[in-house]
C-alpha cells in the first residue's frame, strides 16, 4: 500500500484512480478474453461436429464389401492438400477413407492424433459410429489447424484490446477532471487561508464541502485564541513597562551619579526586552501591516539632526516596496536601529533602499564608514550582544535590528558594502 504514496494528495489520487483502473481492465481483459476463447471453441467445435456428421451421413459399405463415402464433404478446404482440414474414417485396424486434404497420410487408426501428416498441430473431433451394411465400429475423424483458432481468436482479441485501451484513457481523462473538480475547493480553502495570513480577512469562511468545514471552525478558532493571546502579550507588556517605569524613575532620582549608568542601563535593558515581546506578539497578528515609505520618511527625520551634525549625507528610496507584513513601530524600531549605527560610523553618506525581493520585503542600509571585520559580523547578530562587547562600538543597535527581525520570520546579515563600509542587508515578510 505504501508503493502508491506521494506527497501530494492530487498526485495519490490519480496514483490509485490510475492503479485500480488497470487493475480493473486486466481483469476485465482476462475474463472476457477467457469467454472469447471458449466461444472460439465451441464455434470450431460445432463446425467440426457438423463435417463429421456431414461424413457419417455418406459413408457406406458398397456390394462388394468396400467402405466408401459417396459424395464426399464438399468444403473447398478438405480438397487442398495439407490444409489442415481434415476427415478420416478407420476401424480399430485400417484407415477406411480419407480426405484428400491428406495426400497420404493419416491420423492414425484410432484417429486421435493431433499433430498432421506435415507436423502442424491440430483441434480434433473423433465420433464412433457404425455404416449401413456392416456392423462393425468405425471412428470418423474431424481435424483443422491449431493456427487458424489463434488467429481467430487473435483477430478478435485485437480489437477487444483497442476497447479496453481507449476505455481506459477515457476512464483516466475523467478521473484526471473529476480530481481537480473534487478539489477546487481545498483550492479555495487554502486562498482563504491565505487572506488571513496576509490580513485581508480575519476568519476564514466555512466552506460548502462538508469535510473541510470541521477544520475551517478549528482554524478559526485557533485564530480567536492566538488573537486572544496577542492581545494579552501587549497588555502584559504595556502593564510591565508602565509597573517599572515609576521604581526606575524613584531610583534614578535616589541614586547617586556613580549610579546614573547603571539605571540607564537597566531601563535600555528592560526598555529592549518589552519591545522584543511586543514585536513577537505583532508578528502573530495576521492583520498587521503598513506601507514602508511613510515609515522610512519618519525614520529620515528622526536622523536628520545627527546627520547634519556630522556632515552625513542621507538618502532614502523605496522602489516598487510592498506592504509590511507586520506593526509599523517595529519596522521602524527595526530600521531606526541599523540607520542610527550607520549614520553613526559613516565618514560622508548612508543610503536606505526598500524593495521587492522574493521573499517578500528588502531593506539595505549602507555606509562609507570603516565597516566591520567579517569574522566579527556573525558575533554582533548574537542574541544579547552589547556594545561594550563588540569591537570598533558597534553592537546593540544591530542585535536590536537582527532579533526584532527574527520575531518577524525574517533576516539580517552584514556585508560590506561599495563604499568600503557596513552594507546591512534585511528581509522582512511583505505583504501581496
Amino acid at each position: 500500500m505504501r508503493v502508491l504514496r506521494t506527497g501530494s494528495i492530487r498526485g495519490r489520487l490519480l496514483l490509485w484512480s490510475a492503479a485500480l483502473t488497470l487493475g480493473a481492465l486486466l481483469a476485465a481483459w482476462g475474463v472476457l478474453s477467457s469467454l472469447l476463447s471458449d466461444f472460439v471453441d465451441r464455434r470450431l467445435g460445432a463446425e467440426l461436429d457438423a463435417a463429421a456428421r456431414a461424413v457419417m451421413a455418406v459413408s457406406d459399405w458398397d456390394a462388394t464389401g468396400g467402405f466408401v463415402v459417396l459424395p464426399p464433404p464438399a468444403d473447398p478446404r478438405f480438397e487442398q492438400p495439407l490444409s489442415g482440414w481434415y476427415w478420416q474414417v478407420a476401424d480399430a485396424e485400417q484407415v477406411l477413407a480419407r480426405a484428400p486434404s491428406l495426400v497420404t497420410g493419416n491420423l492414425g487408426p484410432s484417429g486421435l492424433g493431433v499433430l498432421g501428416p506435415d507436423g502442424a498441430s491440430l483441434i480434433s473431433r473423433a465420433r464412433g459410429f457404425t455404416a449401413p451394411g456392416d456392423g462393425r465400429a468405425l471412428t470418423v475423424t474431424v481435424s483443422l489447424p491449431a493456427s487458424e483458432a489463434a488467429a481467430e481468436l487473435s483477430a478478435i482479441r485485437r480489437p477487444l484490446l483497442l476497447a479496453l485501451a481507449v476505455l481506459g484513457a477515457a476512464l483516466l481523462a475523467a478521473q484526471i477532471l473529476a480530481v481537480r473538480a473534487g478539489l477546487v475547493d481545498l483550492d479555495r480553502f487554502v486562498h482563504a487561508i491565505g487572506s488571513v495570513r496576509d490580513g485581508k480577512a480575519k476568519t476564514i469562511p466555512l466552506p460548502e464541502v462538508t469535510e473541510l468545514r470541521p477544520l475551517a471552525e478549528e482554524l478559526n478558532r485557533l485564530i480567536a485564541v492566538n488573537a486572544a493571546q496577542i492581545e494579552r502579550a501587549r497588555a502584559h507588556a504595556g502593564d510591565l513597562a508602565h509597573a517599572l517605569k515609576t521604581p526606575l524613575a524613584v531610583l534614578g532620582n535616589r541614586a547617586g551619579p556613580e549610579d546614573a549608568a547603571l539605571i540607564d542601563r537597566m531601563d535600555r535593558t528592560i526598555r529592549w526586552h518589552l519591545k522584543r515581546e511586543r514585536a513577537a506578539a505583532a508578528g502573530l497578528d495576521p492583520a498587521a501591516s503598513c506601507a514602508v515609505e511613510p515609515v522610512l520618511a519618519d525614520v529620515e527625520m528622526v536622523l536628520a539632526p545627527e546627520a547634519r551634525r556630522r556632515g552625513i549625507a542621507v538618502s532614502v528610496t523605496a522602489q516598487d516596496a510592498p506592504d509590511f507584513r507586520g506593526d509599523a513601530d517595529d519596522l521602524a524600531e527595526i530600521v531606526a536601529a541599523l540607520a542610527e549605527n550607520a549614520v553613526q560610523w559613516a565618514e560622508g553618506s548612508v543610503t536606505v533602499t526598500a524593495t521587492r525581493a522574493a521573499s517578500g520585503l528588502l531593506i539595505e542600509i549602507a555606509d562609507d564608514g570603516p565597516g566591520i571585520p567579517a569574522e566579527a559580523r556573525d558575533r554582533l547578530l548574537t542574541r544579547g550582544a552589547r556594545l561594550d562587547e563588540s569591537s570598533g562600538g558597534h553592537g546593540l543597535g544591530l542585535a536590536i535590528a537582527a532579533d526584532r527581525a527574527r520575531a518577524y520570520g525574517g533576516t539580517l546579515t552584514l556585508e560590506a558594502s561599495d563604499a568600503g563600509g557596513l552594507l546591512a542587508r534585511v528581509t522582512l515578510p511583505g505583504k501581496r
